[in-house]
């Protein structure tokens, strides 16, 4: 009796339901929003319009998988908002910024290792560390989408294509970027990889203050640290076959502002920041320098360092513009500073501009103990000449240490 009503159903389900994989799959095969299906007939006049920037690891994922790339960017959104890829000392649409927020050393270092399996003829690798990264066992894979990516090697790629094919999300994305091919706006994030819209806090000040939360600085090992041998060890591995592929290296220590770097009470310490993870890094490097190959020495440059750009005064309170220029947070520079760090490190290459003063030190390039002293004199100077926001720095720092120890009593 009911046999024919749904018969009728069950074909209308099935026609309506193969039509809309059909026209979703030719959608986002068409537009390809994360640039990761690579059809044939992808429309190739929507590239300006395709955005990542909400889905960063699958959208990097699929840029590094293009298999053209002769240099690579490598870090945490330090390196993704501040480096940029069309610098002219790089080669043009050749370079790829593959930074990721939120991204510590064993992420960056799986993302390289995904890269230079699928670029072979990469020449140049600039990868950033984040300060206190070695001696942290934090693994920033298991806190966000890494494993639902290409990047991870889990067998999930069925999985995988279904969702960037027929999924609603690359359904919803396709939509969103034809309306913005058609009018606006611009992508958050280039087709090279790099971050072009960063958070902008407006008032920075009073940002850091209702954000703030930093206790005890580890820079300065007020709380034990130990050196975390499994980034060590697989950042030593990773150096040694960048090595043997021929490729340029350098590691990089991102600059941060020179409030992020002063110690808590002393205006001369007795040592620099971060200390434990400079001397770890310079061991690794000079034993990967050791080892011949065809490539040419890694080099190893820190950019945590008192210089104009890094030394920016702080907006005054009351002032008309609370804006601070080039400064997203006191922890990640934007383009003039990134475009000198590039500089400095290109410096030997055609379309590299000369440095108006040093942003950055090669930690391997010189006698440790004068880099040490330098840099604890550069301390000392700006403490003095930036006297009233190291002091509201300061009392930052000890309302957080405040604040911290209090939740670390026992109750009663």
């Amino acid at each position: 009796m009911f046999r024919r009503p749904f018969s009728r159903f069950l074909r209308w389900f099935v026609a309506l339901t193969g039509g809309y994989l059909v026209i979703t799959a030719l959608l986002t095969t068409t537009v390809d929003p994360w640039r990761i299906n690579a059809a044939p007939w992808a429309m190739a006049t929507l590239d300006a319009s395709r955005e990542i920037s909400q889905t960063t690891r699958v959208g990097k994922a699929a840029l590094a998988n293009r298999g053209t790339w002769q240099a690579v960017f490598l870090g945490s959104s330090r390196v993704e908002i501040g480096l940029d890829p069309t610098h002219p000392a790089l080669p043009p649409e050749r370079t790829v910024n593959l930074g990721l927020s939120g991204a510590n050393l064993l992420e960056c270092l799986a993302v390289g290792n995904y890269t230079l399996d699928r670029n072979p003829q990469l020449k140049t690798m600039i990868l950033g560390i984040d300060p206190g990264d070695l001696h942290n066992t934090a693994d920033s894979r298991n806190g966000n989408h890494f494993y639902q990516t290409p990047f991870a090697d889990n067998n999930r790629s069925l999985e995988r294509s279904i969702n960037q094919i027929i999924g609603w999300r690359a359904f919803s994305d396709s939509i969103a970027t034809i309306k913005r091919h058609l009018s606006g706006p611009a992508p958050k994030c280039s087709a090279f990889g790099q971050m072009l819209q960063p958070p902008d806090h407006g008032n920075l000040r009073a940002f850091i203050e209702a954000a703030f939360m930093e206790s005890s600085p580890d820079q300065w090992a007020l709380r034990p640290q130990v050196l975390c041998q499994q980034k060590a060890g697989q950042l030593s591995t990773f150096i040694g076959r960048v090595r043997r592929a021929g490729i340029q290296l350098y590691i990089i220590l991102p600059p941060q502002h020179a409030l992020k770097q002063i110690h808590p009470t002393m205006d001369r310490p007795d040592a620099m920041a971060w200390e434990g993870d400079l001397h770890a890094l310079i061991d690794i490097c000079r034993a990967a320098n050791a080892t011949p190959t065809s490539a040419p020495p890694v080099q190893l440059w820190s950019f945590l360092t008192f210089n104009p750009r890094t030394s920016t005064p702080m907006p005054i309170p009351g002032a008309p513009s609370q804006a601070m220029p080039d400064w997203c947070d006191l922890g990640h520079a934007g383009n003039i500073l990134g475009r000198q760090v590039l500089d400095t490190l290109l410096a030997d290459r055609p379309g590299a501009s000369a440095v108006p003063c040093p942003v950055g030190v090669n930690l391997l390039d010189g006698e440790w103990l004068a880099i040490r002293n330098a840099w604890i004199e550069d301390h000392c100077n700006f403490c003095v000449s930036h006297a009233p926001d190291v002091a509201w720095w300061r009392g930052l720092m000890a309302r957080a240490a405040t604040k911290s120890q209090a939740l670390a009593q026992p109750p009663g």
